[in-house]
């Protein structure tokens, strides 16, 4: 195996691990200490719990996309997806993670058409841009998700965010390079692997970056 593939498994194993600590730790401390808690933090540890768990299923289907795209046994299945329908779909997904950090939320979904991709894969690659947003984005920011019609073959998606922290080397330089040969360079970041990764294998153009620590992402998406 590769070195860079050992060490795109070693990451993606390791993110994998780290919410599963979260869970266990919370709910233990629901299970020995249910009756002393008062009603709020039951509450908390539970949302937290869930949040938890939508974090450790999305990092296990992007494990089973690496494995499926290094035993090139991965082929996508284009159908007609109604694009704005799957991107509220995401958004109930995460309804309470989104109304938790209060969000100010700026949807543009009106002008959507049915796009031709594969459902799995199109929905995995929103749910990772999601998370993203969730996991490195302060409270009460703006957070802006548009379609738009640039021309009469594609829909463009656009998402943008405020990262927390100002992203790692590894990540901004997996951003600015576009190149086929470097797809597999490891951000530290590993949603963003798969949201590339994917793109590609639906032939779907991206285009990412980062101005003064705001991750812009576009997709455009063949009618």
């Amino acid at each position: 195996m590769a070195t860079i593939e050992k060490q795109l498994l070693s990451v993606l194993t390791h993110h994998l691990r780290s919410p599963f600590n979260g869970i266990i730790g919370f709910s233990d401390l629901l299970a020995n200490h249910f009756e002393k808690l008062e009603d709020g933090d039951k509450r908390n540890y539970i949302q937290i719990v869930n949040q938890l768990s939508k974090k450790a299923l999305l990092r296990s289907e992007n494990l089973s996309w690496w494995l499926k795209v290094y035993s090139d046994n991965i082929t996508p299945i284009k159908q007609k997806v109604n694009l704005a329908e799957l991107i509220n779909d995401e958004l109930n997904y995460f309804k309470n993670e989104l109304q938790h950090q209060q969000f100010d939320l700026m949807l543009a979904l009106n002008n959507a058409d049915m796009v031709n991709a594969d459902k799995v894969m199109l929905q995995s690659v929103i749910r990772n841009l999601l998370l993203n947003i969730i996991e490195y984005s302060p409270a009460e920011k703006k957070v802006i998700i548009s379609l738009s019609k640039p021309n009469e073959f594609a829909m463009q998606l656009i998402m943008q965010n405020f990262c927390v922290e100002i992203p790692s080397e590894q990540t901004i330089n997996f951003v600015n390079n576009t190149s086929t040969a470097d797809i597999n360079a490891m951000p530290n970041q590993p949603g963003l692997w798969t949201v590339r990764t994917l793109c590609a294998l639906m032939e779907i153009p991206i285009s990412l970056s980062i101005i003064s620590n705001q991750l812009e992402v576009k997709l455009s998406i063949k009618y």
